[in-house]
């Protein structure tokens, strides 16, 4: 239930302050809240917490919609709450059972039971058989046991900032905005499984990406790439499922077998084929 992310993780029994969230992304809402988390904790001098939940409830309460695919993978995530100061992570193994807990239950046994005095959530965080249970409730089981701090609703444009926000505009392509609701650009990790050089300027390169990532919808993409802690520009065309074609400027050395991570900058066109990319590099019209 519980993993480690460094060497001052603490005892259970110790009181703290807990960011509750599946926090898919770390956008920008979800920062605003872990913020608040650690400052409350500085604050009353108790251990700084974050509960998150795996795998996504969608892939318990709605199976046959298939395996779900995620902003960030729990990996991934739990080294942003590291870099974030989180002292303490718990991670709930969201199953059938988990999913039956009324709402007094998930109170009783993962904030009462783990000594928290202090729960931070989100306006619209829900909890309990069927997410019954809202802030609202939780501020009165609270009562007499421990504070409850609600963030309110962040919008950017009067749209809200959310993960449904940012699978959406990966769906139309638009990895340009998402800067104003992820902080970043979004990023994916991925393997290089095949390199070769193109006319000593430019490198070829497939990338294997984990299973679990989100992909904005094919079409090629202005992409900023950072291997062994140094970046390229480049493009990059989806060739098949979580299979990736990237093309680097100034590129010389061989990157195969190594670990990369892919910025999506903007979208050049919509869907294409390998000859195309090809071509758009042979007529220079990369503004890379």
């Amino acid at each position: 239930m519980q993993h480690s992310i460094s060497k001052t993780l603490r005892e259970e029994t110790e009181e703290c302050v807990l960011a509750l969230g599946f926090f898919d992304g770390v956008h920008i809402g979800h920062r605003k809240l872990i913020r608040t988390a650690k400052e409350i904790a500085n604050q009353k001098k108790i251990t700084f917490a974050v509960m998150t939940f795996y795998p996504h409830p969608k892939e318990v309460v709605s199976p046959s919609d298939g395996p779900m695919k995620y902003l960030t993978p729990l990996k991934v995530k739990e080294e942003r709450f590291k870099n974030m100061g989180v002292e303490k992570l718990i991670v709930v193994k969201f199953d059938p059972v988990f999913a039956r807990l009324s709402n007094q239950e998930f109170v009783e046994t993962y904030i009462i039971g783990f000594c928290c005095k202090h729960v931070v959530a989100g306006f619209d965080y829900h909890y309990g058989y069927k997410g019954r249970g809202n802030m609202q409730l939780l501020k009165e089981q609270g009562q007499n046991k421990f504070e409850v701090t609600t963030i309110p609703k962040i919008e950017h444009r009067h749209h809200k900032i959310s993960s449904t926000a940012i699978r959406k505009l990966l769906s139309h392509g638009a990895t340009h905005d998402i800067p104003n609701y992820l902080g970043d650009y979004y990023e994916i990790r991925g393997i290089v499984q095949k390199s070769s050089l193109f006319y000593e300027t430019y490198r070829f390169i497939e990338v294997f990406v984990e299973q679990d990532y989100m992909l904005p919808v094919p079409g090629v993409y202005h992409i900023v790439v950072e291997i062994d802690q140094i970046f390229y520009k480049g493009v990059c065309q989806q060739i098949k499922e979580q299979q990736l074609l990237l093309q680097l400027s100034n590129c010389p050395i061989d990157v195969l077998n190594k670990q990369v991570k892919v910025k999506w900058i903007q979208s050049i066109f919509g869907n294409a084929n390998v000859y195309d990319i090809n071509r758009y590099v042979l007529l220079d019209h990369l503004a890379i």
